[in-house]
């Protein structure tokens, strides 16, 4: 490639150039302790109105006082732009400032430094992007939650149609945030602190028109009475199906507990029967090695209850090959009479609320939906807060599950004013 040299170039063009700057032109400069400060001035003859970017006219000329933004980095120099905005009339909102492209109106950093900052927030934690950027934490903190808020207010949530809802764990002492998932796209929607019933009454009542309540098709969630209530009361349109993952939780809960019983009952002889067989009991059908195999056949001959209990789980699980309702059905009703027959009140127990909850399970036959996406999405957000080592506020946890899991319409490249024009 031949390379184009130039011999000739004013030291303000030159810097233009090199910061890669399109909006404005570079008046005047001066080098300060690691700092580059830079006059600017728009290109632009007339000036636009913030509400409606329309030109209005020039009332009085760089009258307010020179404000200051922080810009990316150029080289060892921490780049600062300069300028007095000018105050206009606008046919439609009267008197007001004019609109700064490089930067939101009340924002002292301009939109590529904030795009840097997101981005390297998504990767690294808020101390290392602090560092790096060589800006106190807290101060990083507000303009992510200012950048991340503004995002969010100008991104409408659309095409929802099957959504998952679950709590993830934030802190010690049972403290819970409900997320709503997007199960189309594998996105976090929407985050509340809490597991109550008013916090996903907020999700439902305040971030969702009627119209789009009734655009969601389908809705997944475990078999919390709050989620399942909410989303009888405001999806009247959706299909409730329970998820998969959490029924089988909660079996193979049940057949541990009776793995607990006959442990604690057991003898010195039959405990070494049993040693090594909890994560064993587990395992699905296709992951079972021979070996795994004879021991469960071995099982049968230590220890009868704990047995039963296992091939009652194993067998339960054909029911999500079911493809009609009706044999499903059948299969559920028939697999509940042997399990209460079997006199193992843990599985009993399960047994007693798999009818309150039979219908919402069998609507898996005809939309087999679960909830893999938000497991998937919920190990993800426990790795965000892990990476941190925990979070002392939630609202910067939200924040940093908003900006990696979340729609948010984030340029791909850093911008320039242009572009940026509209925000």
């Amino acid at each position: 490639m031949k390379l184009r040299y130039i011999t000739s170039m004013s030291a303000l063009k030159l810097i233009r150039k090199l910061a890669g700057f399109k909006g404005f032109t570079i008046t005047a400069f001066a080098f300060g302790s690691r700092h580059l400060h830079l006059q600017v001035k728009p290109h632009q003859c007339g000036c636009q109105c913030q509400k409606c970017g329309r030109r209005g006219t020039i009332i009085k000329s760089s009258t307010h006082e020179s404000r200051r933004w922080e810009d990316l980095r150029l080289g060892a120099w921490v780049l600062f732009l300069h300028y007095r905005p000018r105050e206009i009339c606008c046919a439609t909102h009267g008197r007001g400032q004019e609109v700064i492209h490089w930067a939101n109106p009340k924002s002292h950093v301009t939109y590529r430094h904030e795009y840097q900052m997101l981005r390297l927030s998504q990767q690294m934690t808020q101390k290392q992007t602090a560092q790096l950027l060589d800006v106190p934490t807290s101060t990083l903190s507000g303009r992510l939650h200012r950048a991340i808020e503004r995002y969010r207010k100008g991104h409408e949530i659309k095409d929802l149609h099957y959504i998952g809802i679950d709590e993830v764990s934030y802190c010690k002492g049972h403290k819970y945030l409900t997320v709503v998932y997007d199960l189309e796209r594998s996105v976090v929607v929407w985050i509340g602190t809490g597991k109550a019933r008013k916090t996903i009454n907020q999700f439902f009542g305040e971030m969702l028109e009627e119209w789009q309540l009734d655009e969601i098709k389908g809705a997944c969630c475990d078999m919390s009475d709050t989620f399942i209530g909410a989303i009888e009361d405001y999806c009247p349109n959706a299909v409730l199906v329970l998820d998969r993952f959490h029924i089988m939780k909660s079996l193979n809960e049940a057949v541990d507990e009776v793995r607990k019983e006959q442990w604690r009952s057991a003898d010195k002889e039959e405990r070494k029967a049993l040693k090594g067989m909890r994560w064993l009991l587990f395992k699905h059908g296709g992951n079972r090695s021979k070996r795994d195999t004879r021991l469960l056949n071995e099982l049968q001959k230590a220890n009868r209850r704990i047995y039963r209990a296992w091939v009652l789980k194993d067998e339960f699980n054909q029911f999500w090959e079911y493809t009609y309702e009706q044999s499903a059905q059948t299969f559920l009703k028939n697999w509940t009479r042997t399990t209460l027959l079997s006199r193992l009140e843990p599985l009993r127990k399960f047994v007693a609320t798999l009818r309150r909850n039979q219908h919402r399970i069998i609507t898996f036959i005809k939309c087999p939906l679960t909830n893999a996406v938000a497991e998937g999405l919920n190990r993800m957000i426990r790795q965000i807060r892990n990476r941190a080592s925990g979070y002392r506020n939630v609202d910067c946890f939200k924040d940093i599950i908003y900006l990696t899991l979340g729609d948010l319409d984030l340029p791909g490249e850093i911008p320039n004013e242009q572009q940026l024009a509209w925000m």
